[in-house]
């Protein structure tokens, strides 16, 4: 029996001469920058952060507290909101692309697929990806609906990825690394802007900002202002070249939100915020595909909506002790072709940091979620049964201990509670040894998992005509437990001049009891007199990842700054059974080889220019394509050049892909189109 279903994601030479040229036309920018730059040009390059800097700004998604990013014991880094600007990046994947370690990769217009040391896919089932603290994760499929993830760019303060598990701190699902995407506070964001652009592949978009303040004597009668903002956004965006005969990939969604920020006293501080959308976002292919059965007909459109709100509260008792809790409600409302699926989730955080006498602190806390899921398909796809509901209670513990000759160790677990795989133990051990001043070394042993999904345990699919006999059908298994990670971690941080920095991470991770699909054991049914063979999510696959990652800032020059990474992985996955959806092929799926390189110049006459050229090797194998194939590889390059007119306007002008015509970045041919080279203007007004 052939097994002919597909269900997309993990469930069921001449172009390197091209640029090592392109590369040193970036160099030979900068004699043009050599003229004294105008006092407005020397007011810019201050919002450019030094190296050091920027191996110094604090991050807080390592130890859910403060530190500076040169002594945490992971492997960190941070995307600035000046790095965003000067990129121009338009959405969170084009401003994450150049982080050591990390895969982005364009499917069609509006799909990504963002993954960390390895299995690459469009539902990057194995990244938690976090904004202002709310779990964007979605427990339909174990992933990230990237589509729906909209932002006033401007508005982000800095985006914190972690590679390798953060599961001690944030739980299940935080297997190859964490994503945080910090908003700014509405105190940073006051006064009007305005922001119109267009091009060849994003048609329009405009958005509004307004920040202000309501002071004591207006309203508030204890503490300072309250500082607030609110937008509006709309973004259209053409098709790229998708394939002959699919469906069309345009798209565009509207946006709205708020934030609100207020300090009563110098104890206490109070976010509430929100934001809602819509939008119709157009599909090459369907989210389901049962080769052999008939599924929906072009146009695929998905129409898609939801919102949220969260609150938090912050309480410092001392420099080293606080605690805050945060509460937020989200809902996601996705009409798609073959299923429509609405999802609200509930969810209560308490955390604490307390000192324990002098180099030791003790942080601790407690997570509450509740998640219903309403999800009917549409005669391919369906769940049994159609409503869920799933909670989630977990508590976490963290020591951080100072210790002799500069050491310091962190030790802490998670431990959670599940209604799809039970009780889960992810403990973590962290170390990190200064070696001087100037250089750290630091290593980490964690476990962490992935948690089953309403596919892998409610799906009833057929897989063969329905009206035969026999029939194949994808069946949940409540059986299936979590996937596992054991993953060994070794880094060093180096500042060797005050104008160089280097960052390395060395890992290897074992994996144990990764999906794949198997035939259960058949059974007649009784009321259709039908034999049924069964094909179940099972733990059937073992592997283990290598890599290395690398990340090099220098800036010989005041006004001219570069930024280089590398990222080598190696993954062998053993499939123990028939593994009949090819998820051994997600060892190939992720470019062994990507490169990067990022060009900051600050040029005479309120100039800036940015530059990245990105050199990836093939995709191997996906399993999307049957016979194991993958994509090949490709090089790229992106432009911005910035003019700020007047102390209100700002000009751009900006051109992705510039180095071919259109090119395929990721997936099988049926699911996935050509990015188009493009061109986009824009123009922003400060009031």
């Amino acid at each position: 029996m052939t097994l002919s279903a597909s269900i997309r994601g993990r469930e069921p030479a001449p172009g390197a001469l091209r640029a090592m040229l392109v590369a040193g036309a970036l160099a030979a920018v900068s004699p043009m920058a050599r003229a004294q730059p105008s006092p407005t040009t020397q007011v810019n390059e201050l919002k450019q952060l030094s190296i050091e800097q920027l191996t110094n700004v604090e991050v807080t998604s390592v130890t859910r507290g403060p530190q500076p990013l040169s002594e945490a014991a992971a492997a960190v880094a941070v995307v600035t909101s000046d790095q965003i600007a000067r990129a121009g990046a338009m959405n969170v994947p084009e401003a994450i692309r150049y982080v050591p370690g990390l895969n982005v990769a364009q499917l069609t217009a509006s799909q990504w697929a963002v993954s960390s040391r390895g299995f690459a896919s469009v539902n990057s089932p194995d990244l938690l990806v976090l904004s202002d603290g709310r779990s964007i994760y979605t427990p339909l499929y174990s992933g990230v609906f990237w589509d729906v993830q909209d932002y006033l760019m401007q508005d982000i303060d800095r985006i914190e990825v972690v590679r390798g598990p953060g599961a001690a701190l944030w739980g299940s699902n935080a297997v190859n690394g964490v994503i945080n995407i910090i908003s700014k506070s509405a105190q940073d964001t006051q006064g009007g802007w305005l922001e119109a652009g267009g091009g060849s592949e994003e048609r329009a978009l405009v958005a509004a900002q307004y920040g202000g303040q309501i002071d004591e004597q207006t309203g508030n009668q204890g503490g300072g202002p309250v500082y607030y903002r609110v937008f509006a956004k709309y973004q259209d965006d053409a098709p790229e070249d998708y394939p002959a005969g699919a469906s069309s990939d345009q798209w565009d969604l509207g946006h709205v939100g708020f934030r609100t920020d207020w300090s009563p006293d110098s104890a206490d501080a109070f976010t509430l915020q929100g934001d809602a959308y819509d939008g119709r976002i157009g599909e090459v292919s369907p989210a389901v595909n049962i080769i052999g059965l008939p599924g929906p007909r072009n146009p695929l459109v998905v129409g898609v909506g939801g919102g949220n709100v969260l609150a938090h509260w912050r309480h410092t008792m001392s420099d080293d002790s606080d605690y805050e809790v945060r509460f937020y409600y989200d809902y996601t409302h996705r009409n798609d072709p073959t299923f429509i699926d609405d999802l609200g989730t509930l969810d209560v955080d308490f955390l604490e940091h307390l000192p324990l006498g002098a180099g030791q602190r003790i942080t601790w806390g407690l997570t509450g979620r509740t998640m219903d899921d309403i999800n009917h398909g549409k005669g391919l796809f369906a769940l049994n049964p159609p409503d869920a509901r799933y909670n989630l209670a977990s508590g976490f513990v963290q020591d951080e201990v100072s210790l002799a000759h500069a050491v310091r160790l962190t030790v802490g677990t998670k431990l959670e509670h599940n209604d799809f795989s039970g009780f889960e133990v992810q403990p973590s051990v962290r170390a990190a040894w200064d070696l001087s001043g100037s250089q750290t070394l630091w290593g980490a042993i964690s476990r962490a998992v992935r948690v089953p999904t309403r596919i892998e345990q409610d799906e009833d699919i057929d897989a063969t005509n329905p009206a035969g006999n026999p029939v194949a059908v994808l069946l949940g298994n409540r059986n299936f437990r979590a996937e596992q990670v054991l993953a060994f971690e070794l880094g060093y941080r180096w500042r060797p001049l005050s104008d160089l920095s280097l960052d390395l991470a060395a890992f290897r991770n074992r994996y144990t009891g990764l999906a794949s699909i198997e035939f259960g054991t058949p059974f007649l049914d009784v009321a259709t007199g039908q034999t049924i063979y069964p094909l179940l999510t099972e733990n059937m696959i073992d592997g283990h990842a290598t890599g290395l990652e690398t990340l090099a800032l220098y800036s010989p020059v005041g006004w001219w700054r570069l930024s280089l990474n590398y990222s080598y992985m190696q993954m062998v996955l053993d499939a123990l059974g028939e593994d009949l959806n090819r998820n051994r092929f997600f060892a190939g799926s992720t470019p062994r080889n990507q490169a990067g390189i990022q060009s900051y110049f600050d040029l005479p006459h309120d100039v800036e220019v940015y530059g990245g050229l990105r050199v990836l090797s093939a995709v191997e194998t996906l399993p999307e394509i049957v016979n194991g194939t993958g994509d090949p590889g490709y090089q790229e390059l992106d432009l911005n050049v910035i003019w700020r007119a007047t102390s209100h306007l700002t000009v751009s002008l900006q051109g992705l892909s510039l180095l071919h015509a259109n090119h395929v970045e990721f997936g099988g041919p049926d699911e996935r189109s050509a990015i188009d080279r493009s061109v986009f203007g824009r123009l922003t007004w400060d009031l």
